[in-house]
């Protein structure tokens, strides 16, 4: 169970989810406010800790309890931006754009310190205030006279389909070509494969690689270029056409990531 902490001035600001409190307590957050630190800090370290759980779980939970708790400082900031912009913008609307945003790039957050959050979604809230009032002065300028509506210039369902489906194809396209990729990288000397590891993968300095490999700068180079042309005629030979020359063929570096 969790309790919420209390300070001399009653209750802190907490967000109202149990489950999203006992999880940050779980993850070793302070829920209570640090020596020194303000309401106000206090309030966007939580919403940094909450941001980070959802970054890491994805949970639908996660984000309304994210979303409860940093979604009145950020209207504030946002009413007062807009109302800054005069064209006659809705804050609520463009608070609600900036959480869609804030769920559909939840894995693009980085964690700099306890604002970052607001940062963040400050920027994000900023971004889509002067695109909204950019896209509103555009959309007047091109009315004929007479009272009619401005175009809608947002994307519909068909359009968003044929964008999806594209997606979808170049993501088994690159897939596609991964696997050919490893299949040719497999087939290397173990002294080539080890070469691209080290400078493509690890990330090393060629200076670095050639003291690891034993070998001389002049070598590493030649090991790296004959490596890679092998690669580029494995799959070129796989896929039935010839790549361009200056067409880099380097996917070992998502190697990382697995």
């Amino acid at each position: 169970m969790v309790t919420l902490p209390q300070t001399a001035g009653g209750s802190v600001r907490l967000p109202l989810h149990l489950g999203a409190l006992q999880r940050l307590r779980q993850r070793g957050v302070l829920l209570e406010p640090r020596s020194g630190e303000s309401s106000d800090e206090h309030a966007a370290r939580l919403e940094t800790e909450l941001m980070l759980a959802f970054r890491e779980t994805g949970a639908s939970d996660d984000f309304e309890a994210l979303y409860d708790h940093a979604r009145g400082p950020l209207l504030l900031w946002i009413t007062a931006l807009a109302a800054g912009r005069r064209a006659g913008l809705e804050a609520p609307e463009l608070l609600q754009d900036t959480f869609v945003n804030v769920y559909r790039y939840a894995q693009s957050f980085r964690d700099h310190g306890p604002r970052s959050f607001r940062v963040w979604s400050r920027t994000i809230a900023g971004n889509l205030v002067r695109r909204t009032r950019c896209e509103r002065r555009r959309s007047l300028q091109d009315m004929p006279e007479g009272l009619q509506e401005p175009p809608d210039r947002r994307a519909g369902p068909a359009a968003e389909l044929f964008e999806a489906e594209d997606e979808r194809i170049l993501q088994r396209a690159w897939f596609l070509l991964l696997s050919r990729y490893l299949a040719a990288y497999e087939q290397l000397s173990e002294r080539d494969r080890a070469a691209l590891h080290l400078v493509e993968v690890e990330g090393h300095s060629y200076q670095d690689a050639c003291k690891r490999l034993h070998v001389g700068l002049s070598n590493l180079k030649m090991i790296l270029f004959r490596a890679r042309r092998r690669i580029r005629a494995a799959i070129s030979a796989d896929f039935g056409v010839p790549l361009p020359r200056e067409t880099p063929v380097r996917p070992v570096r998502l190697m990382r990531a697995g």
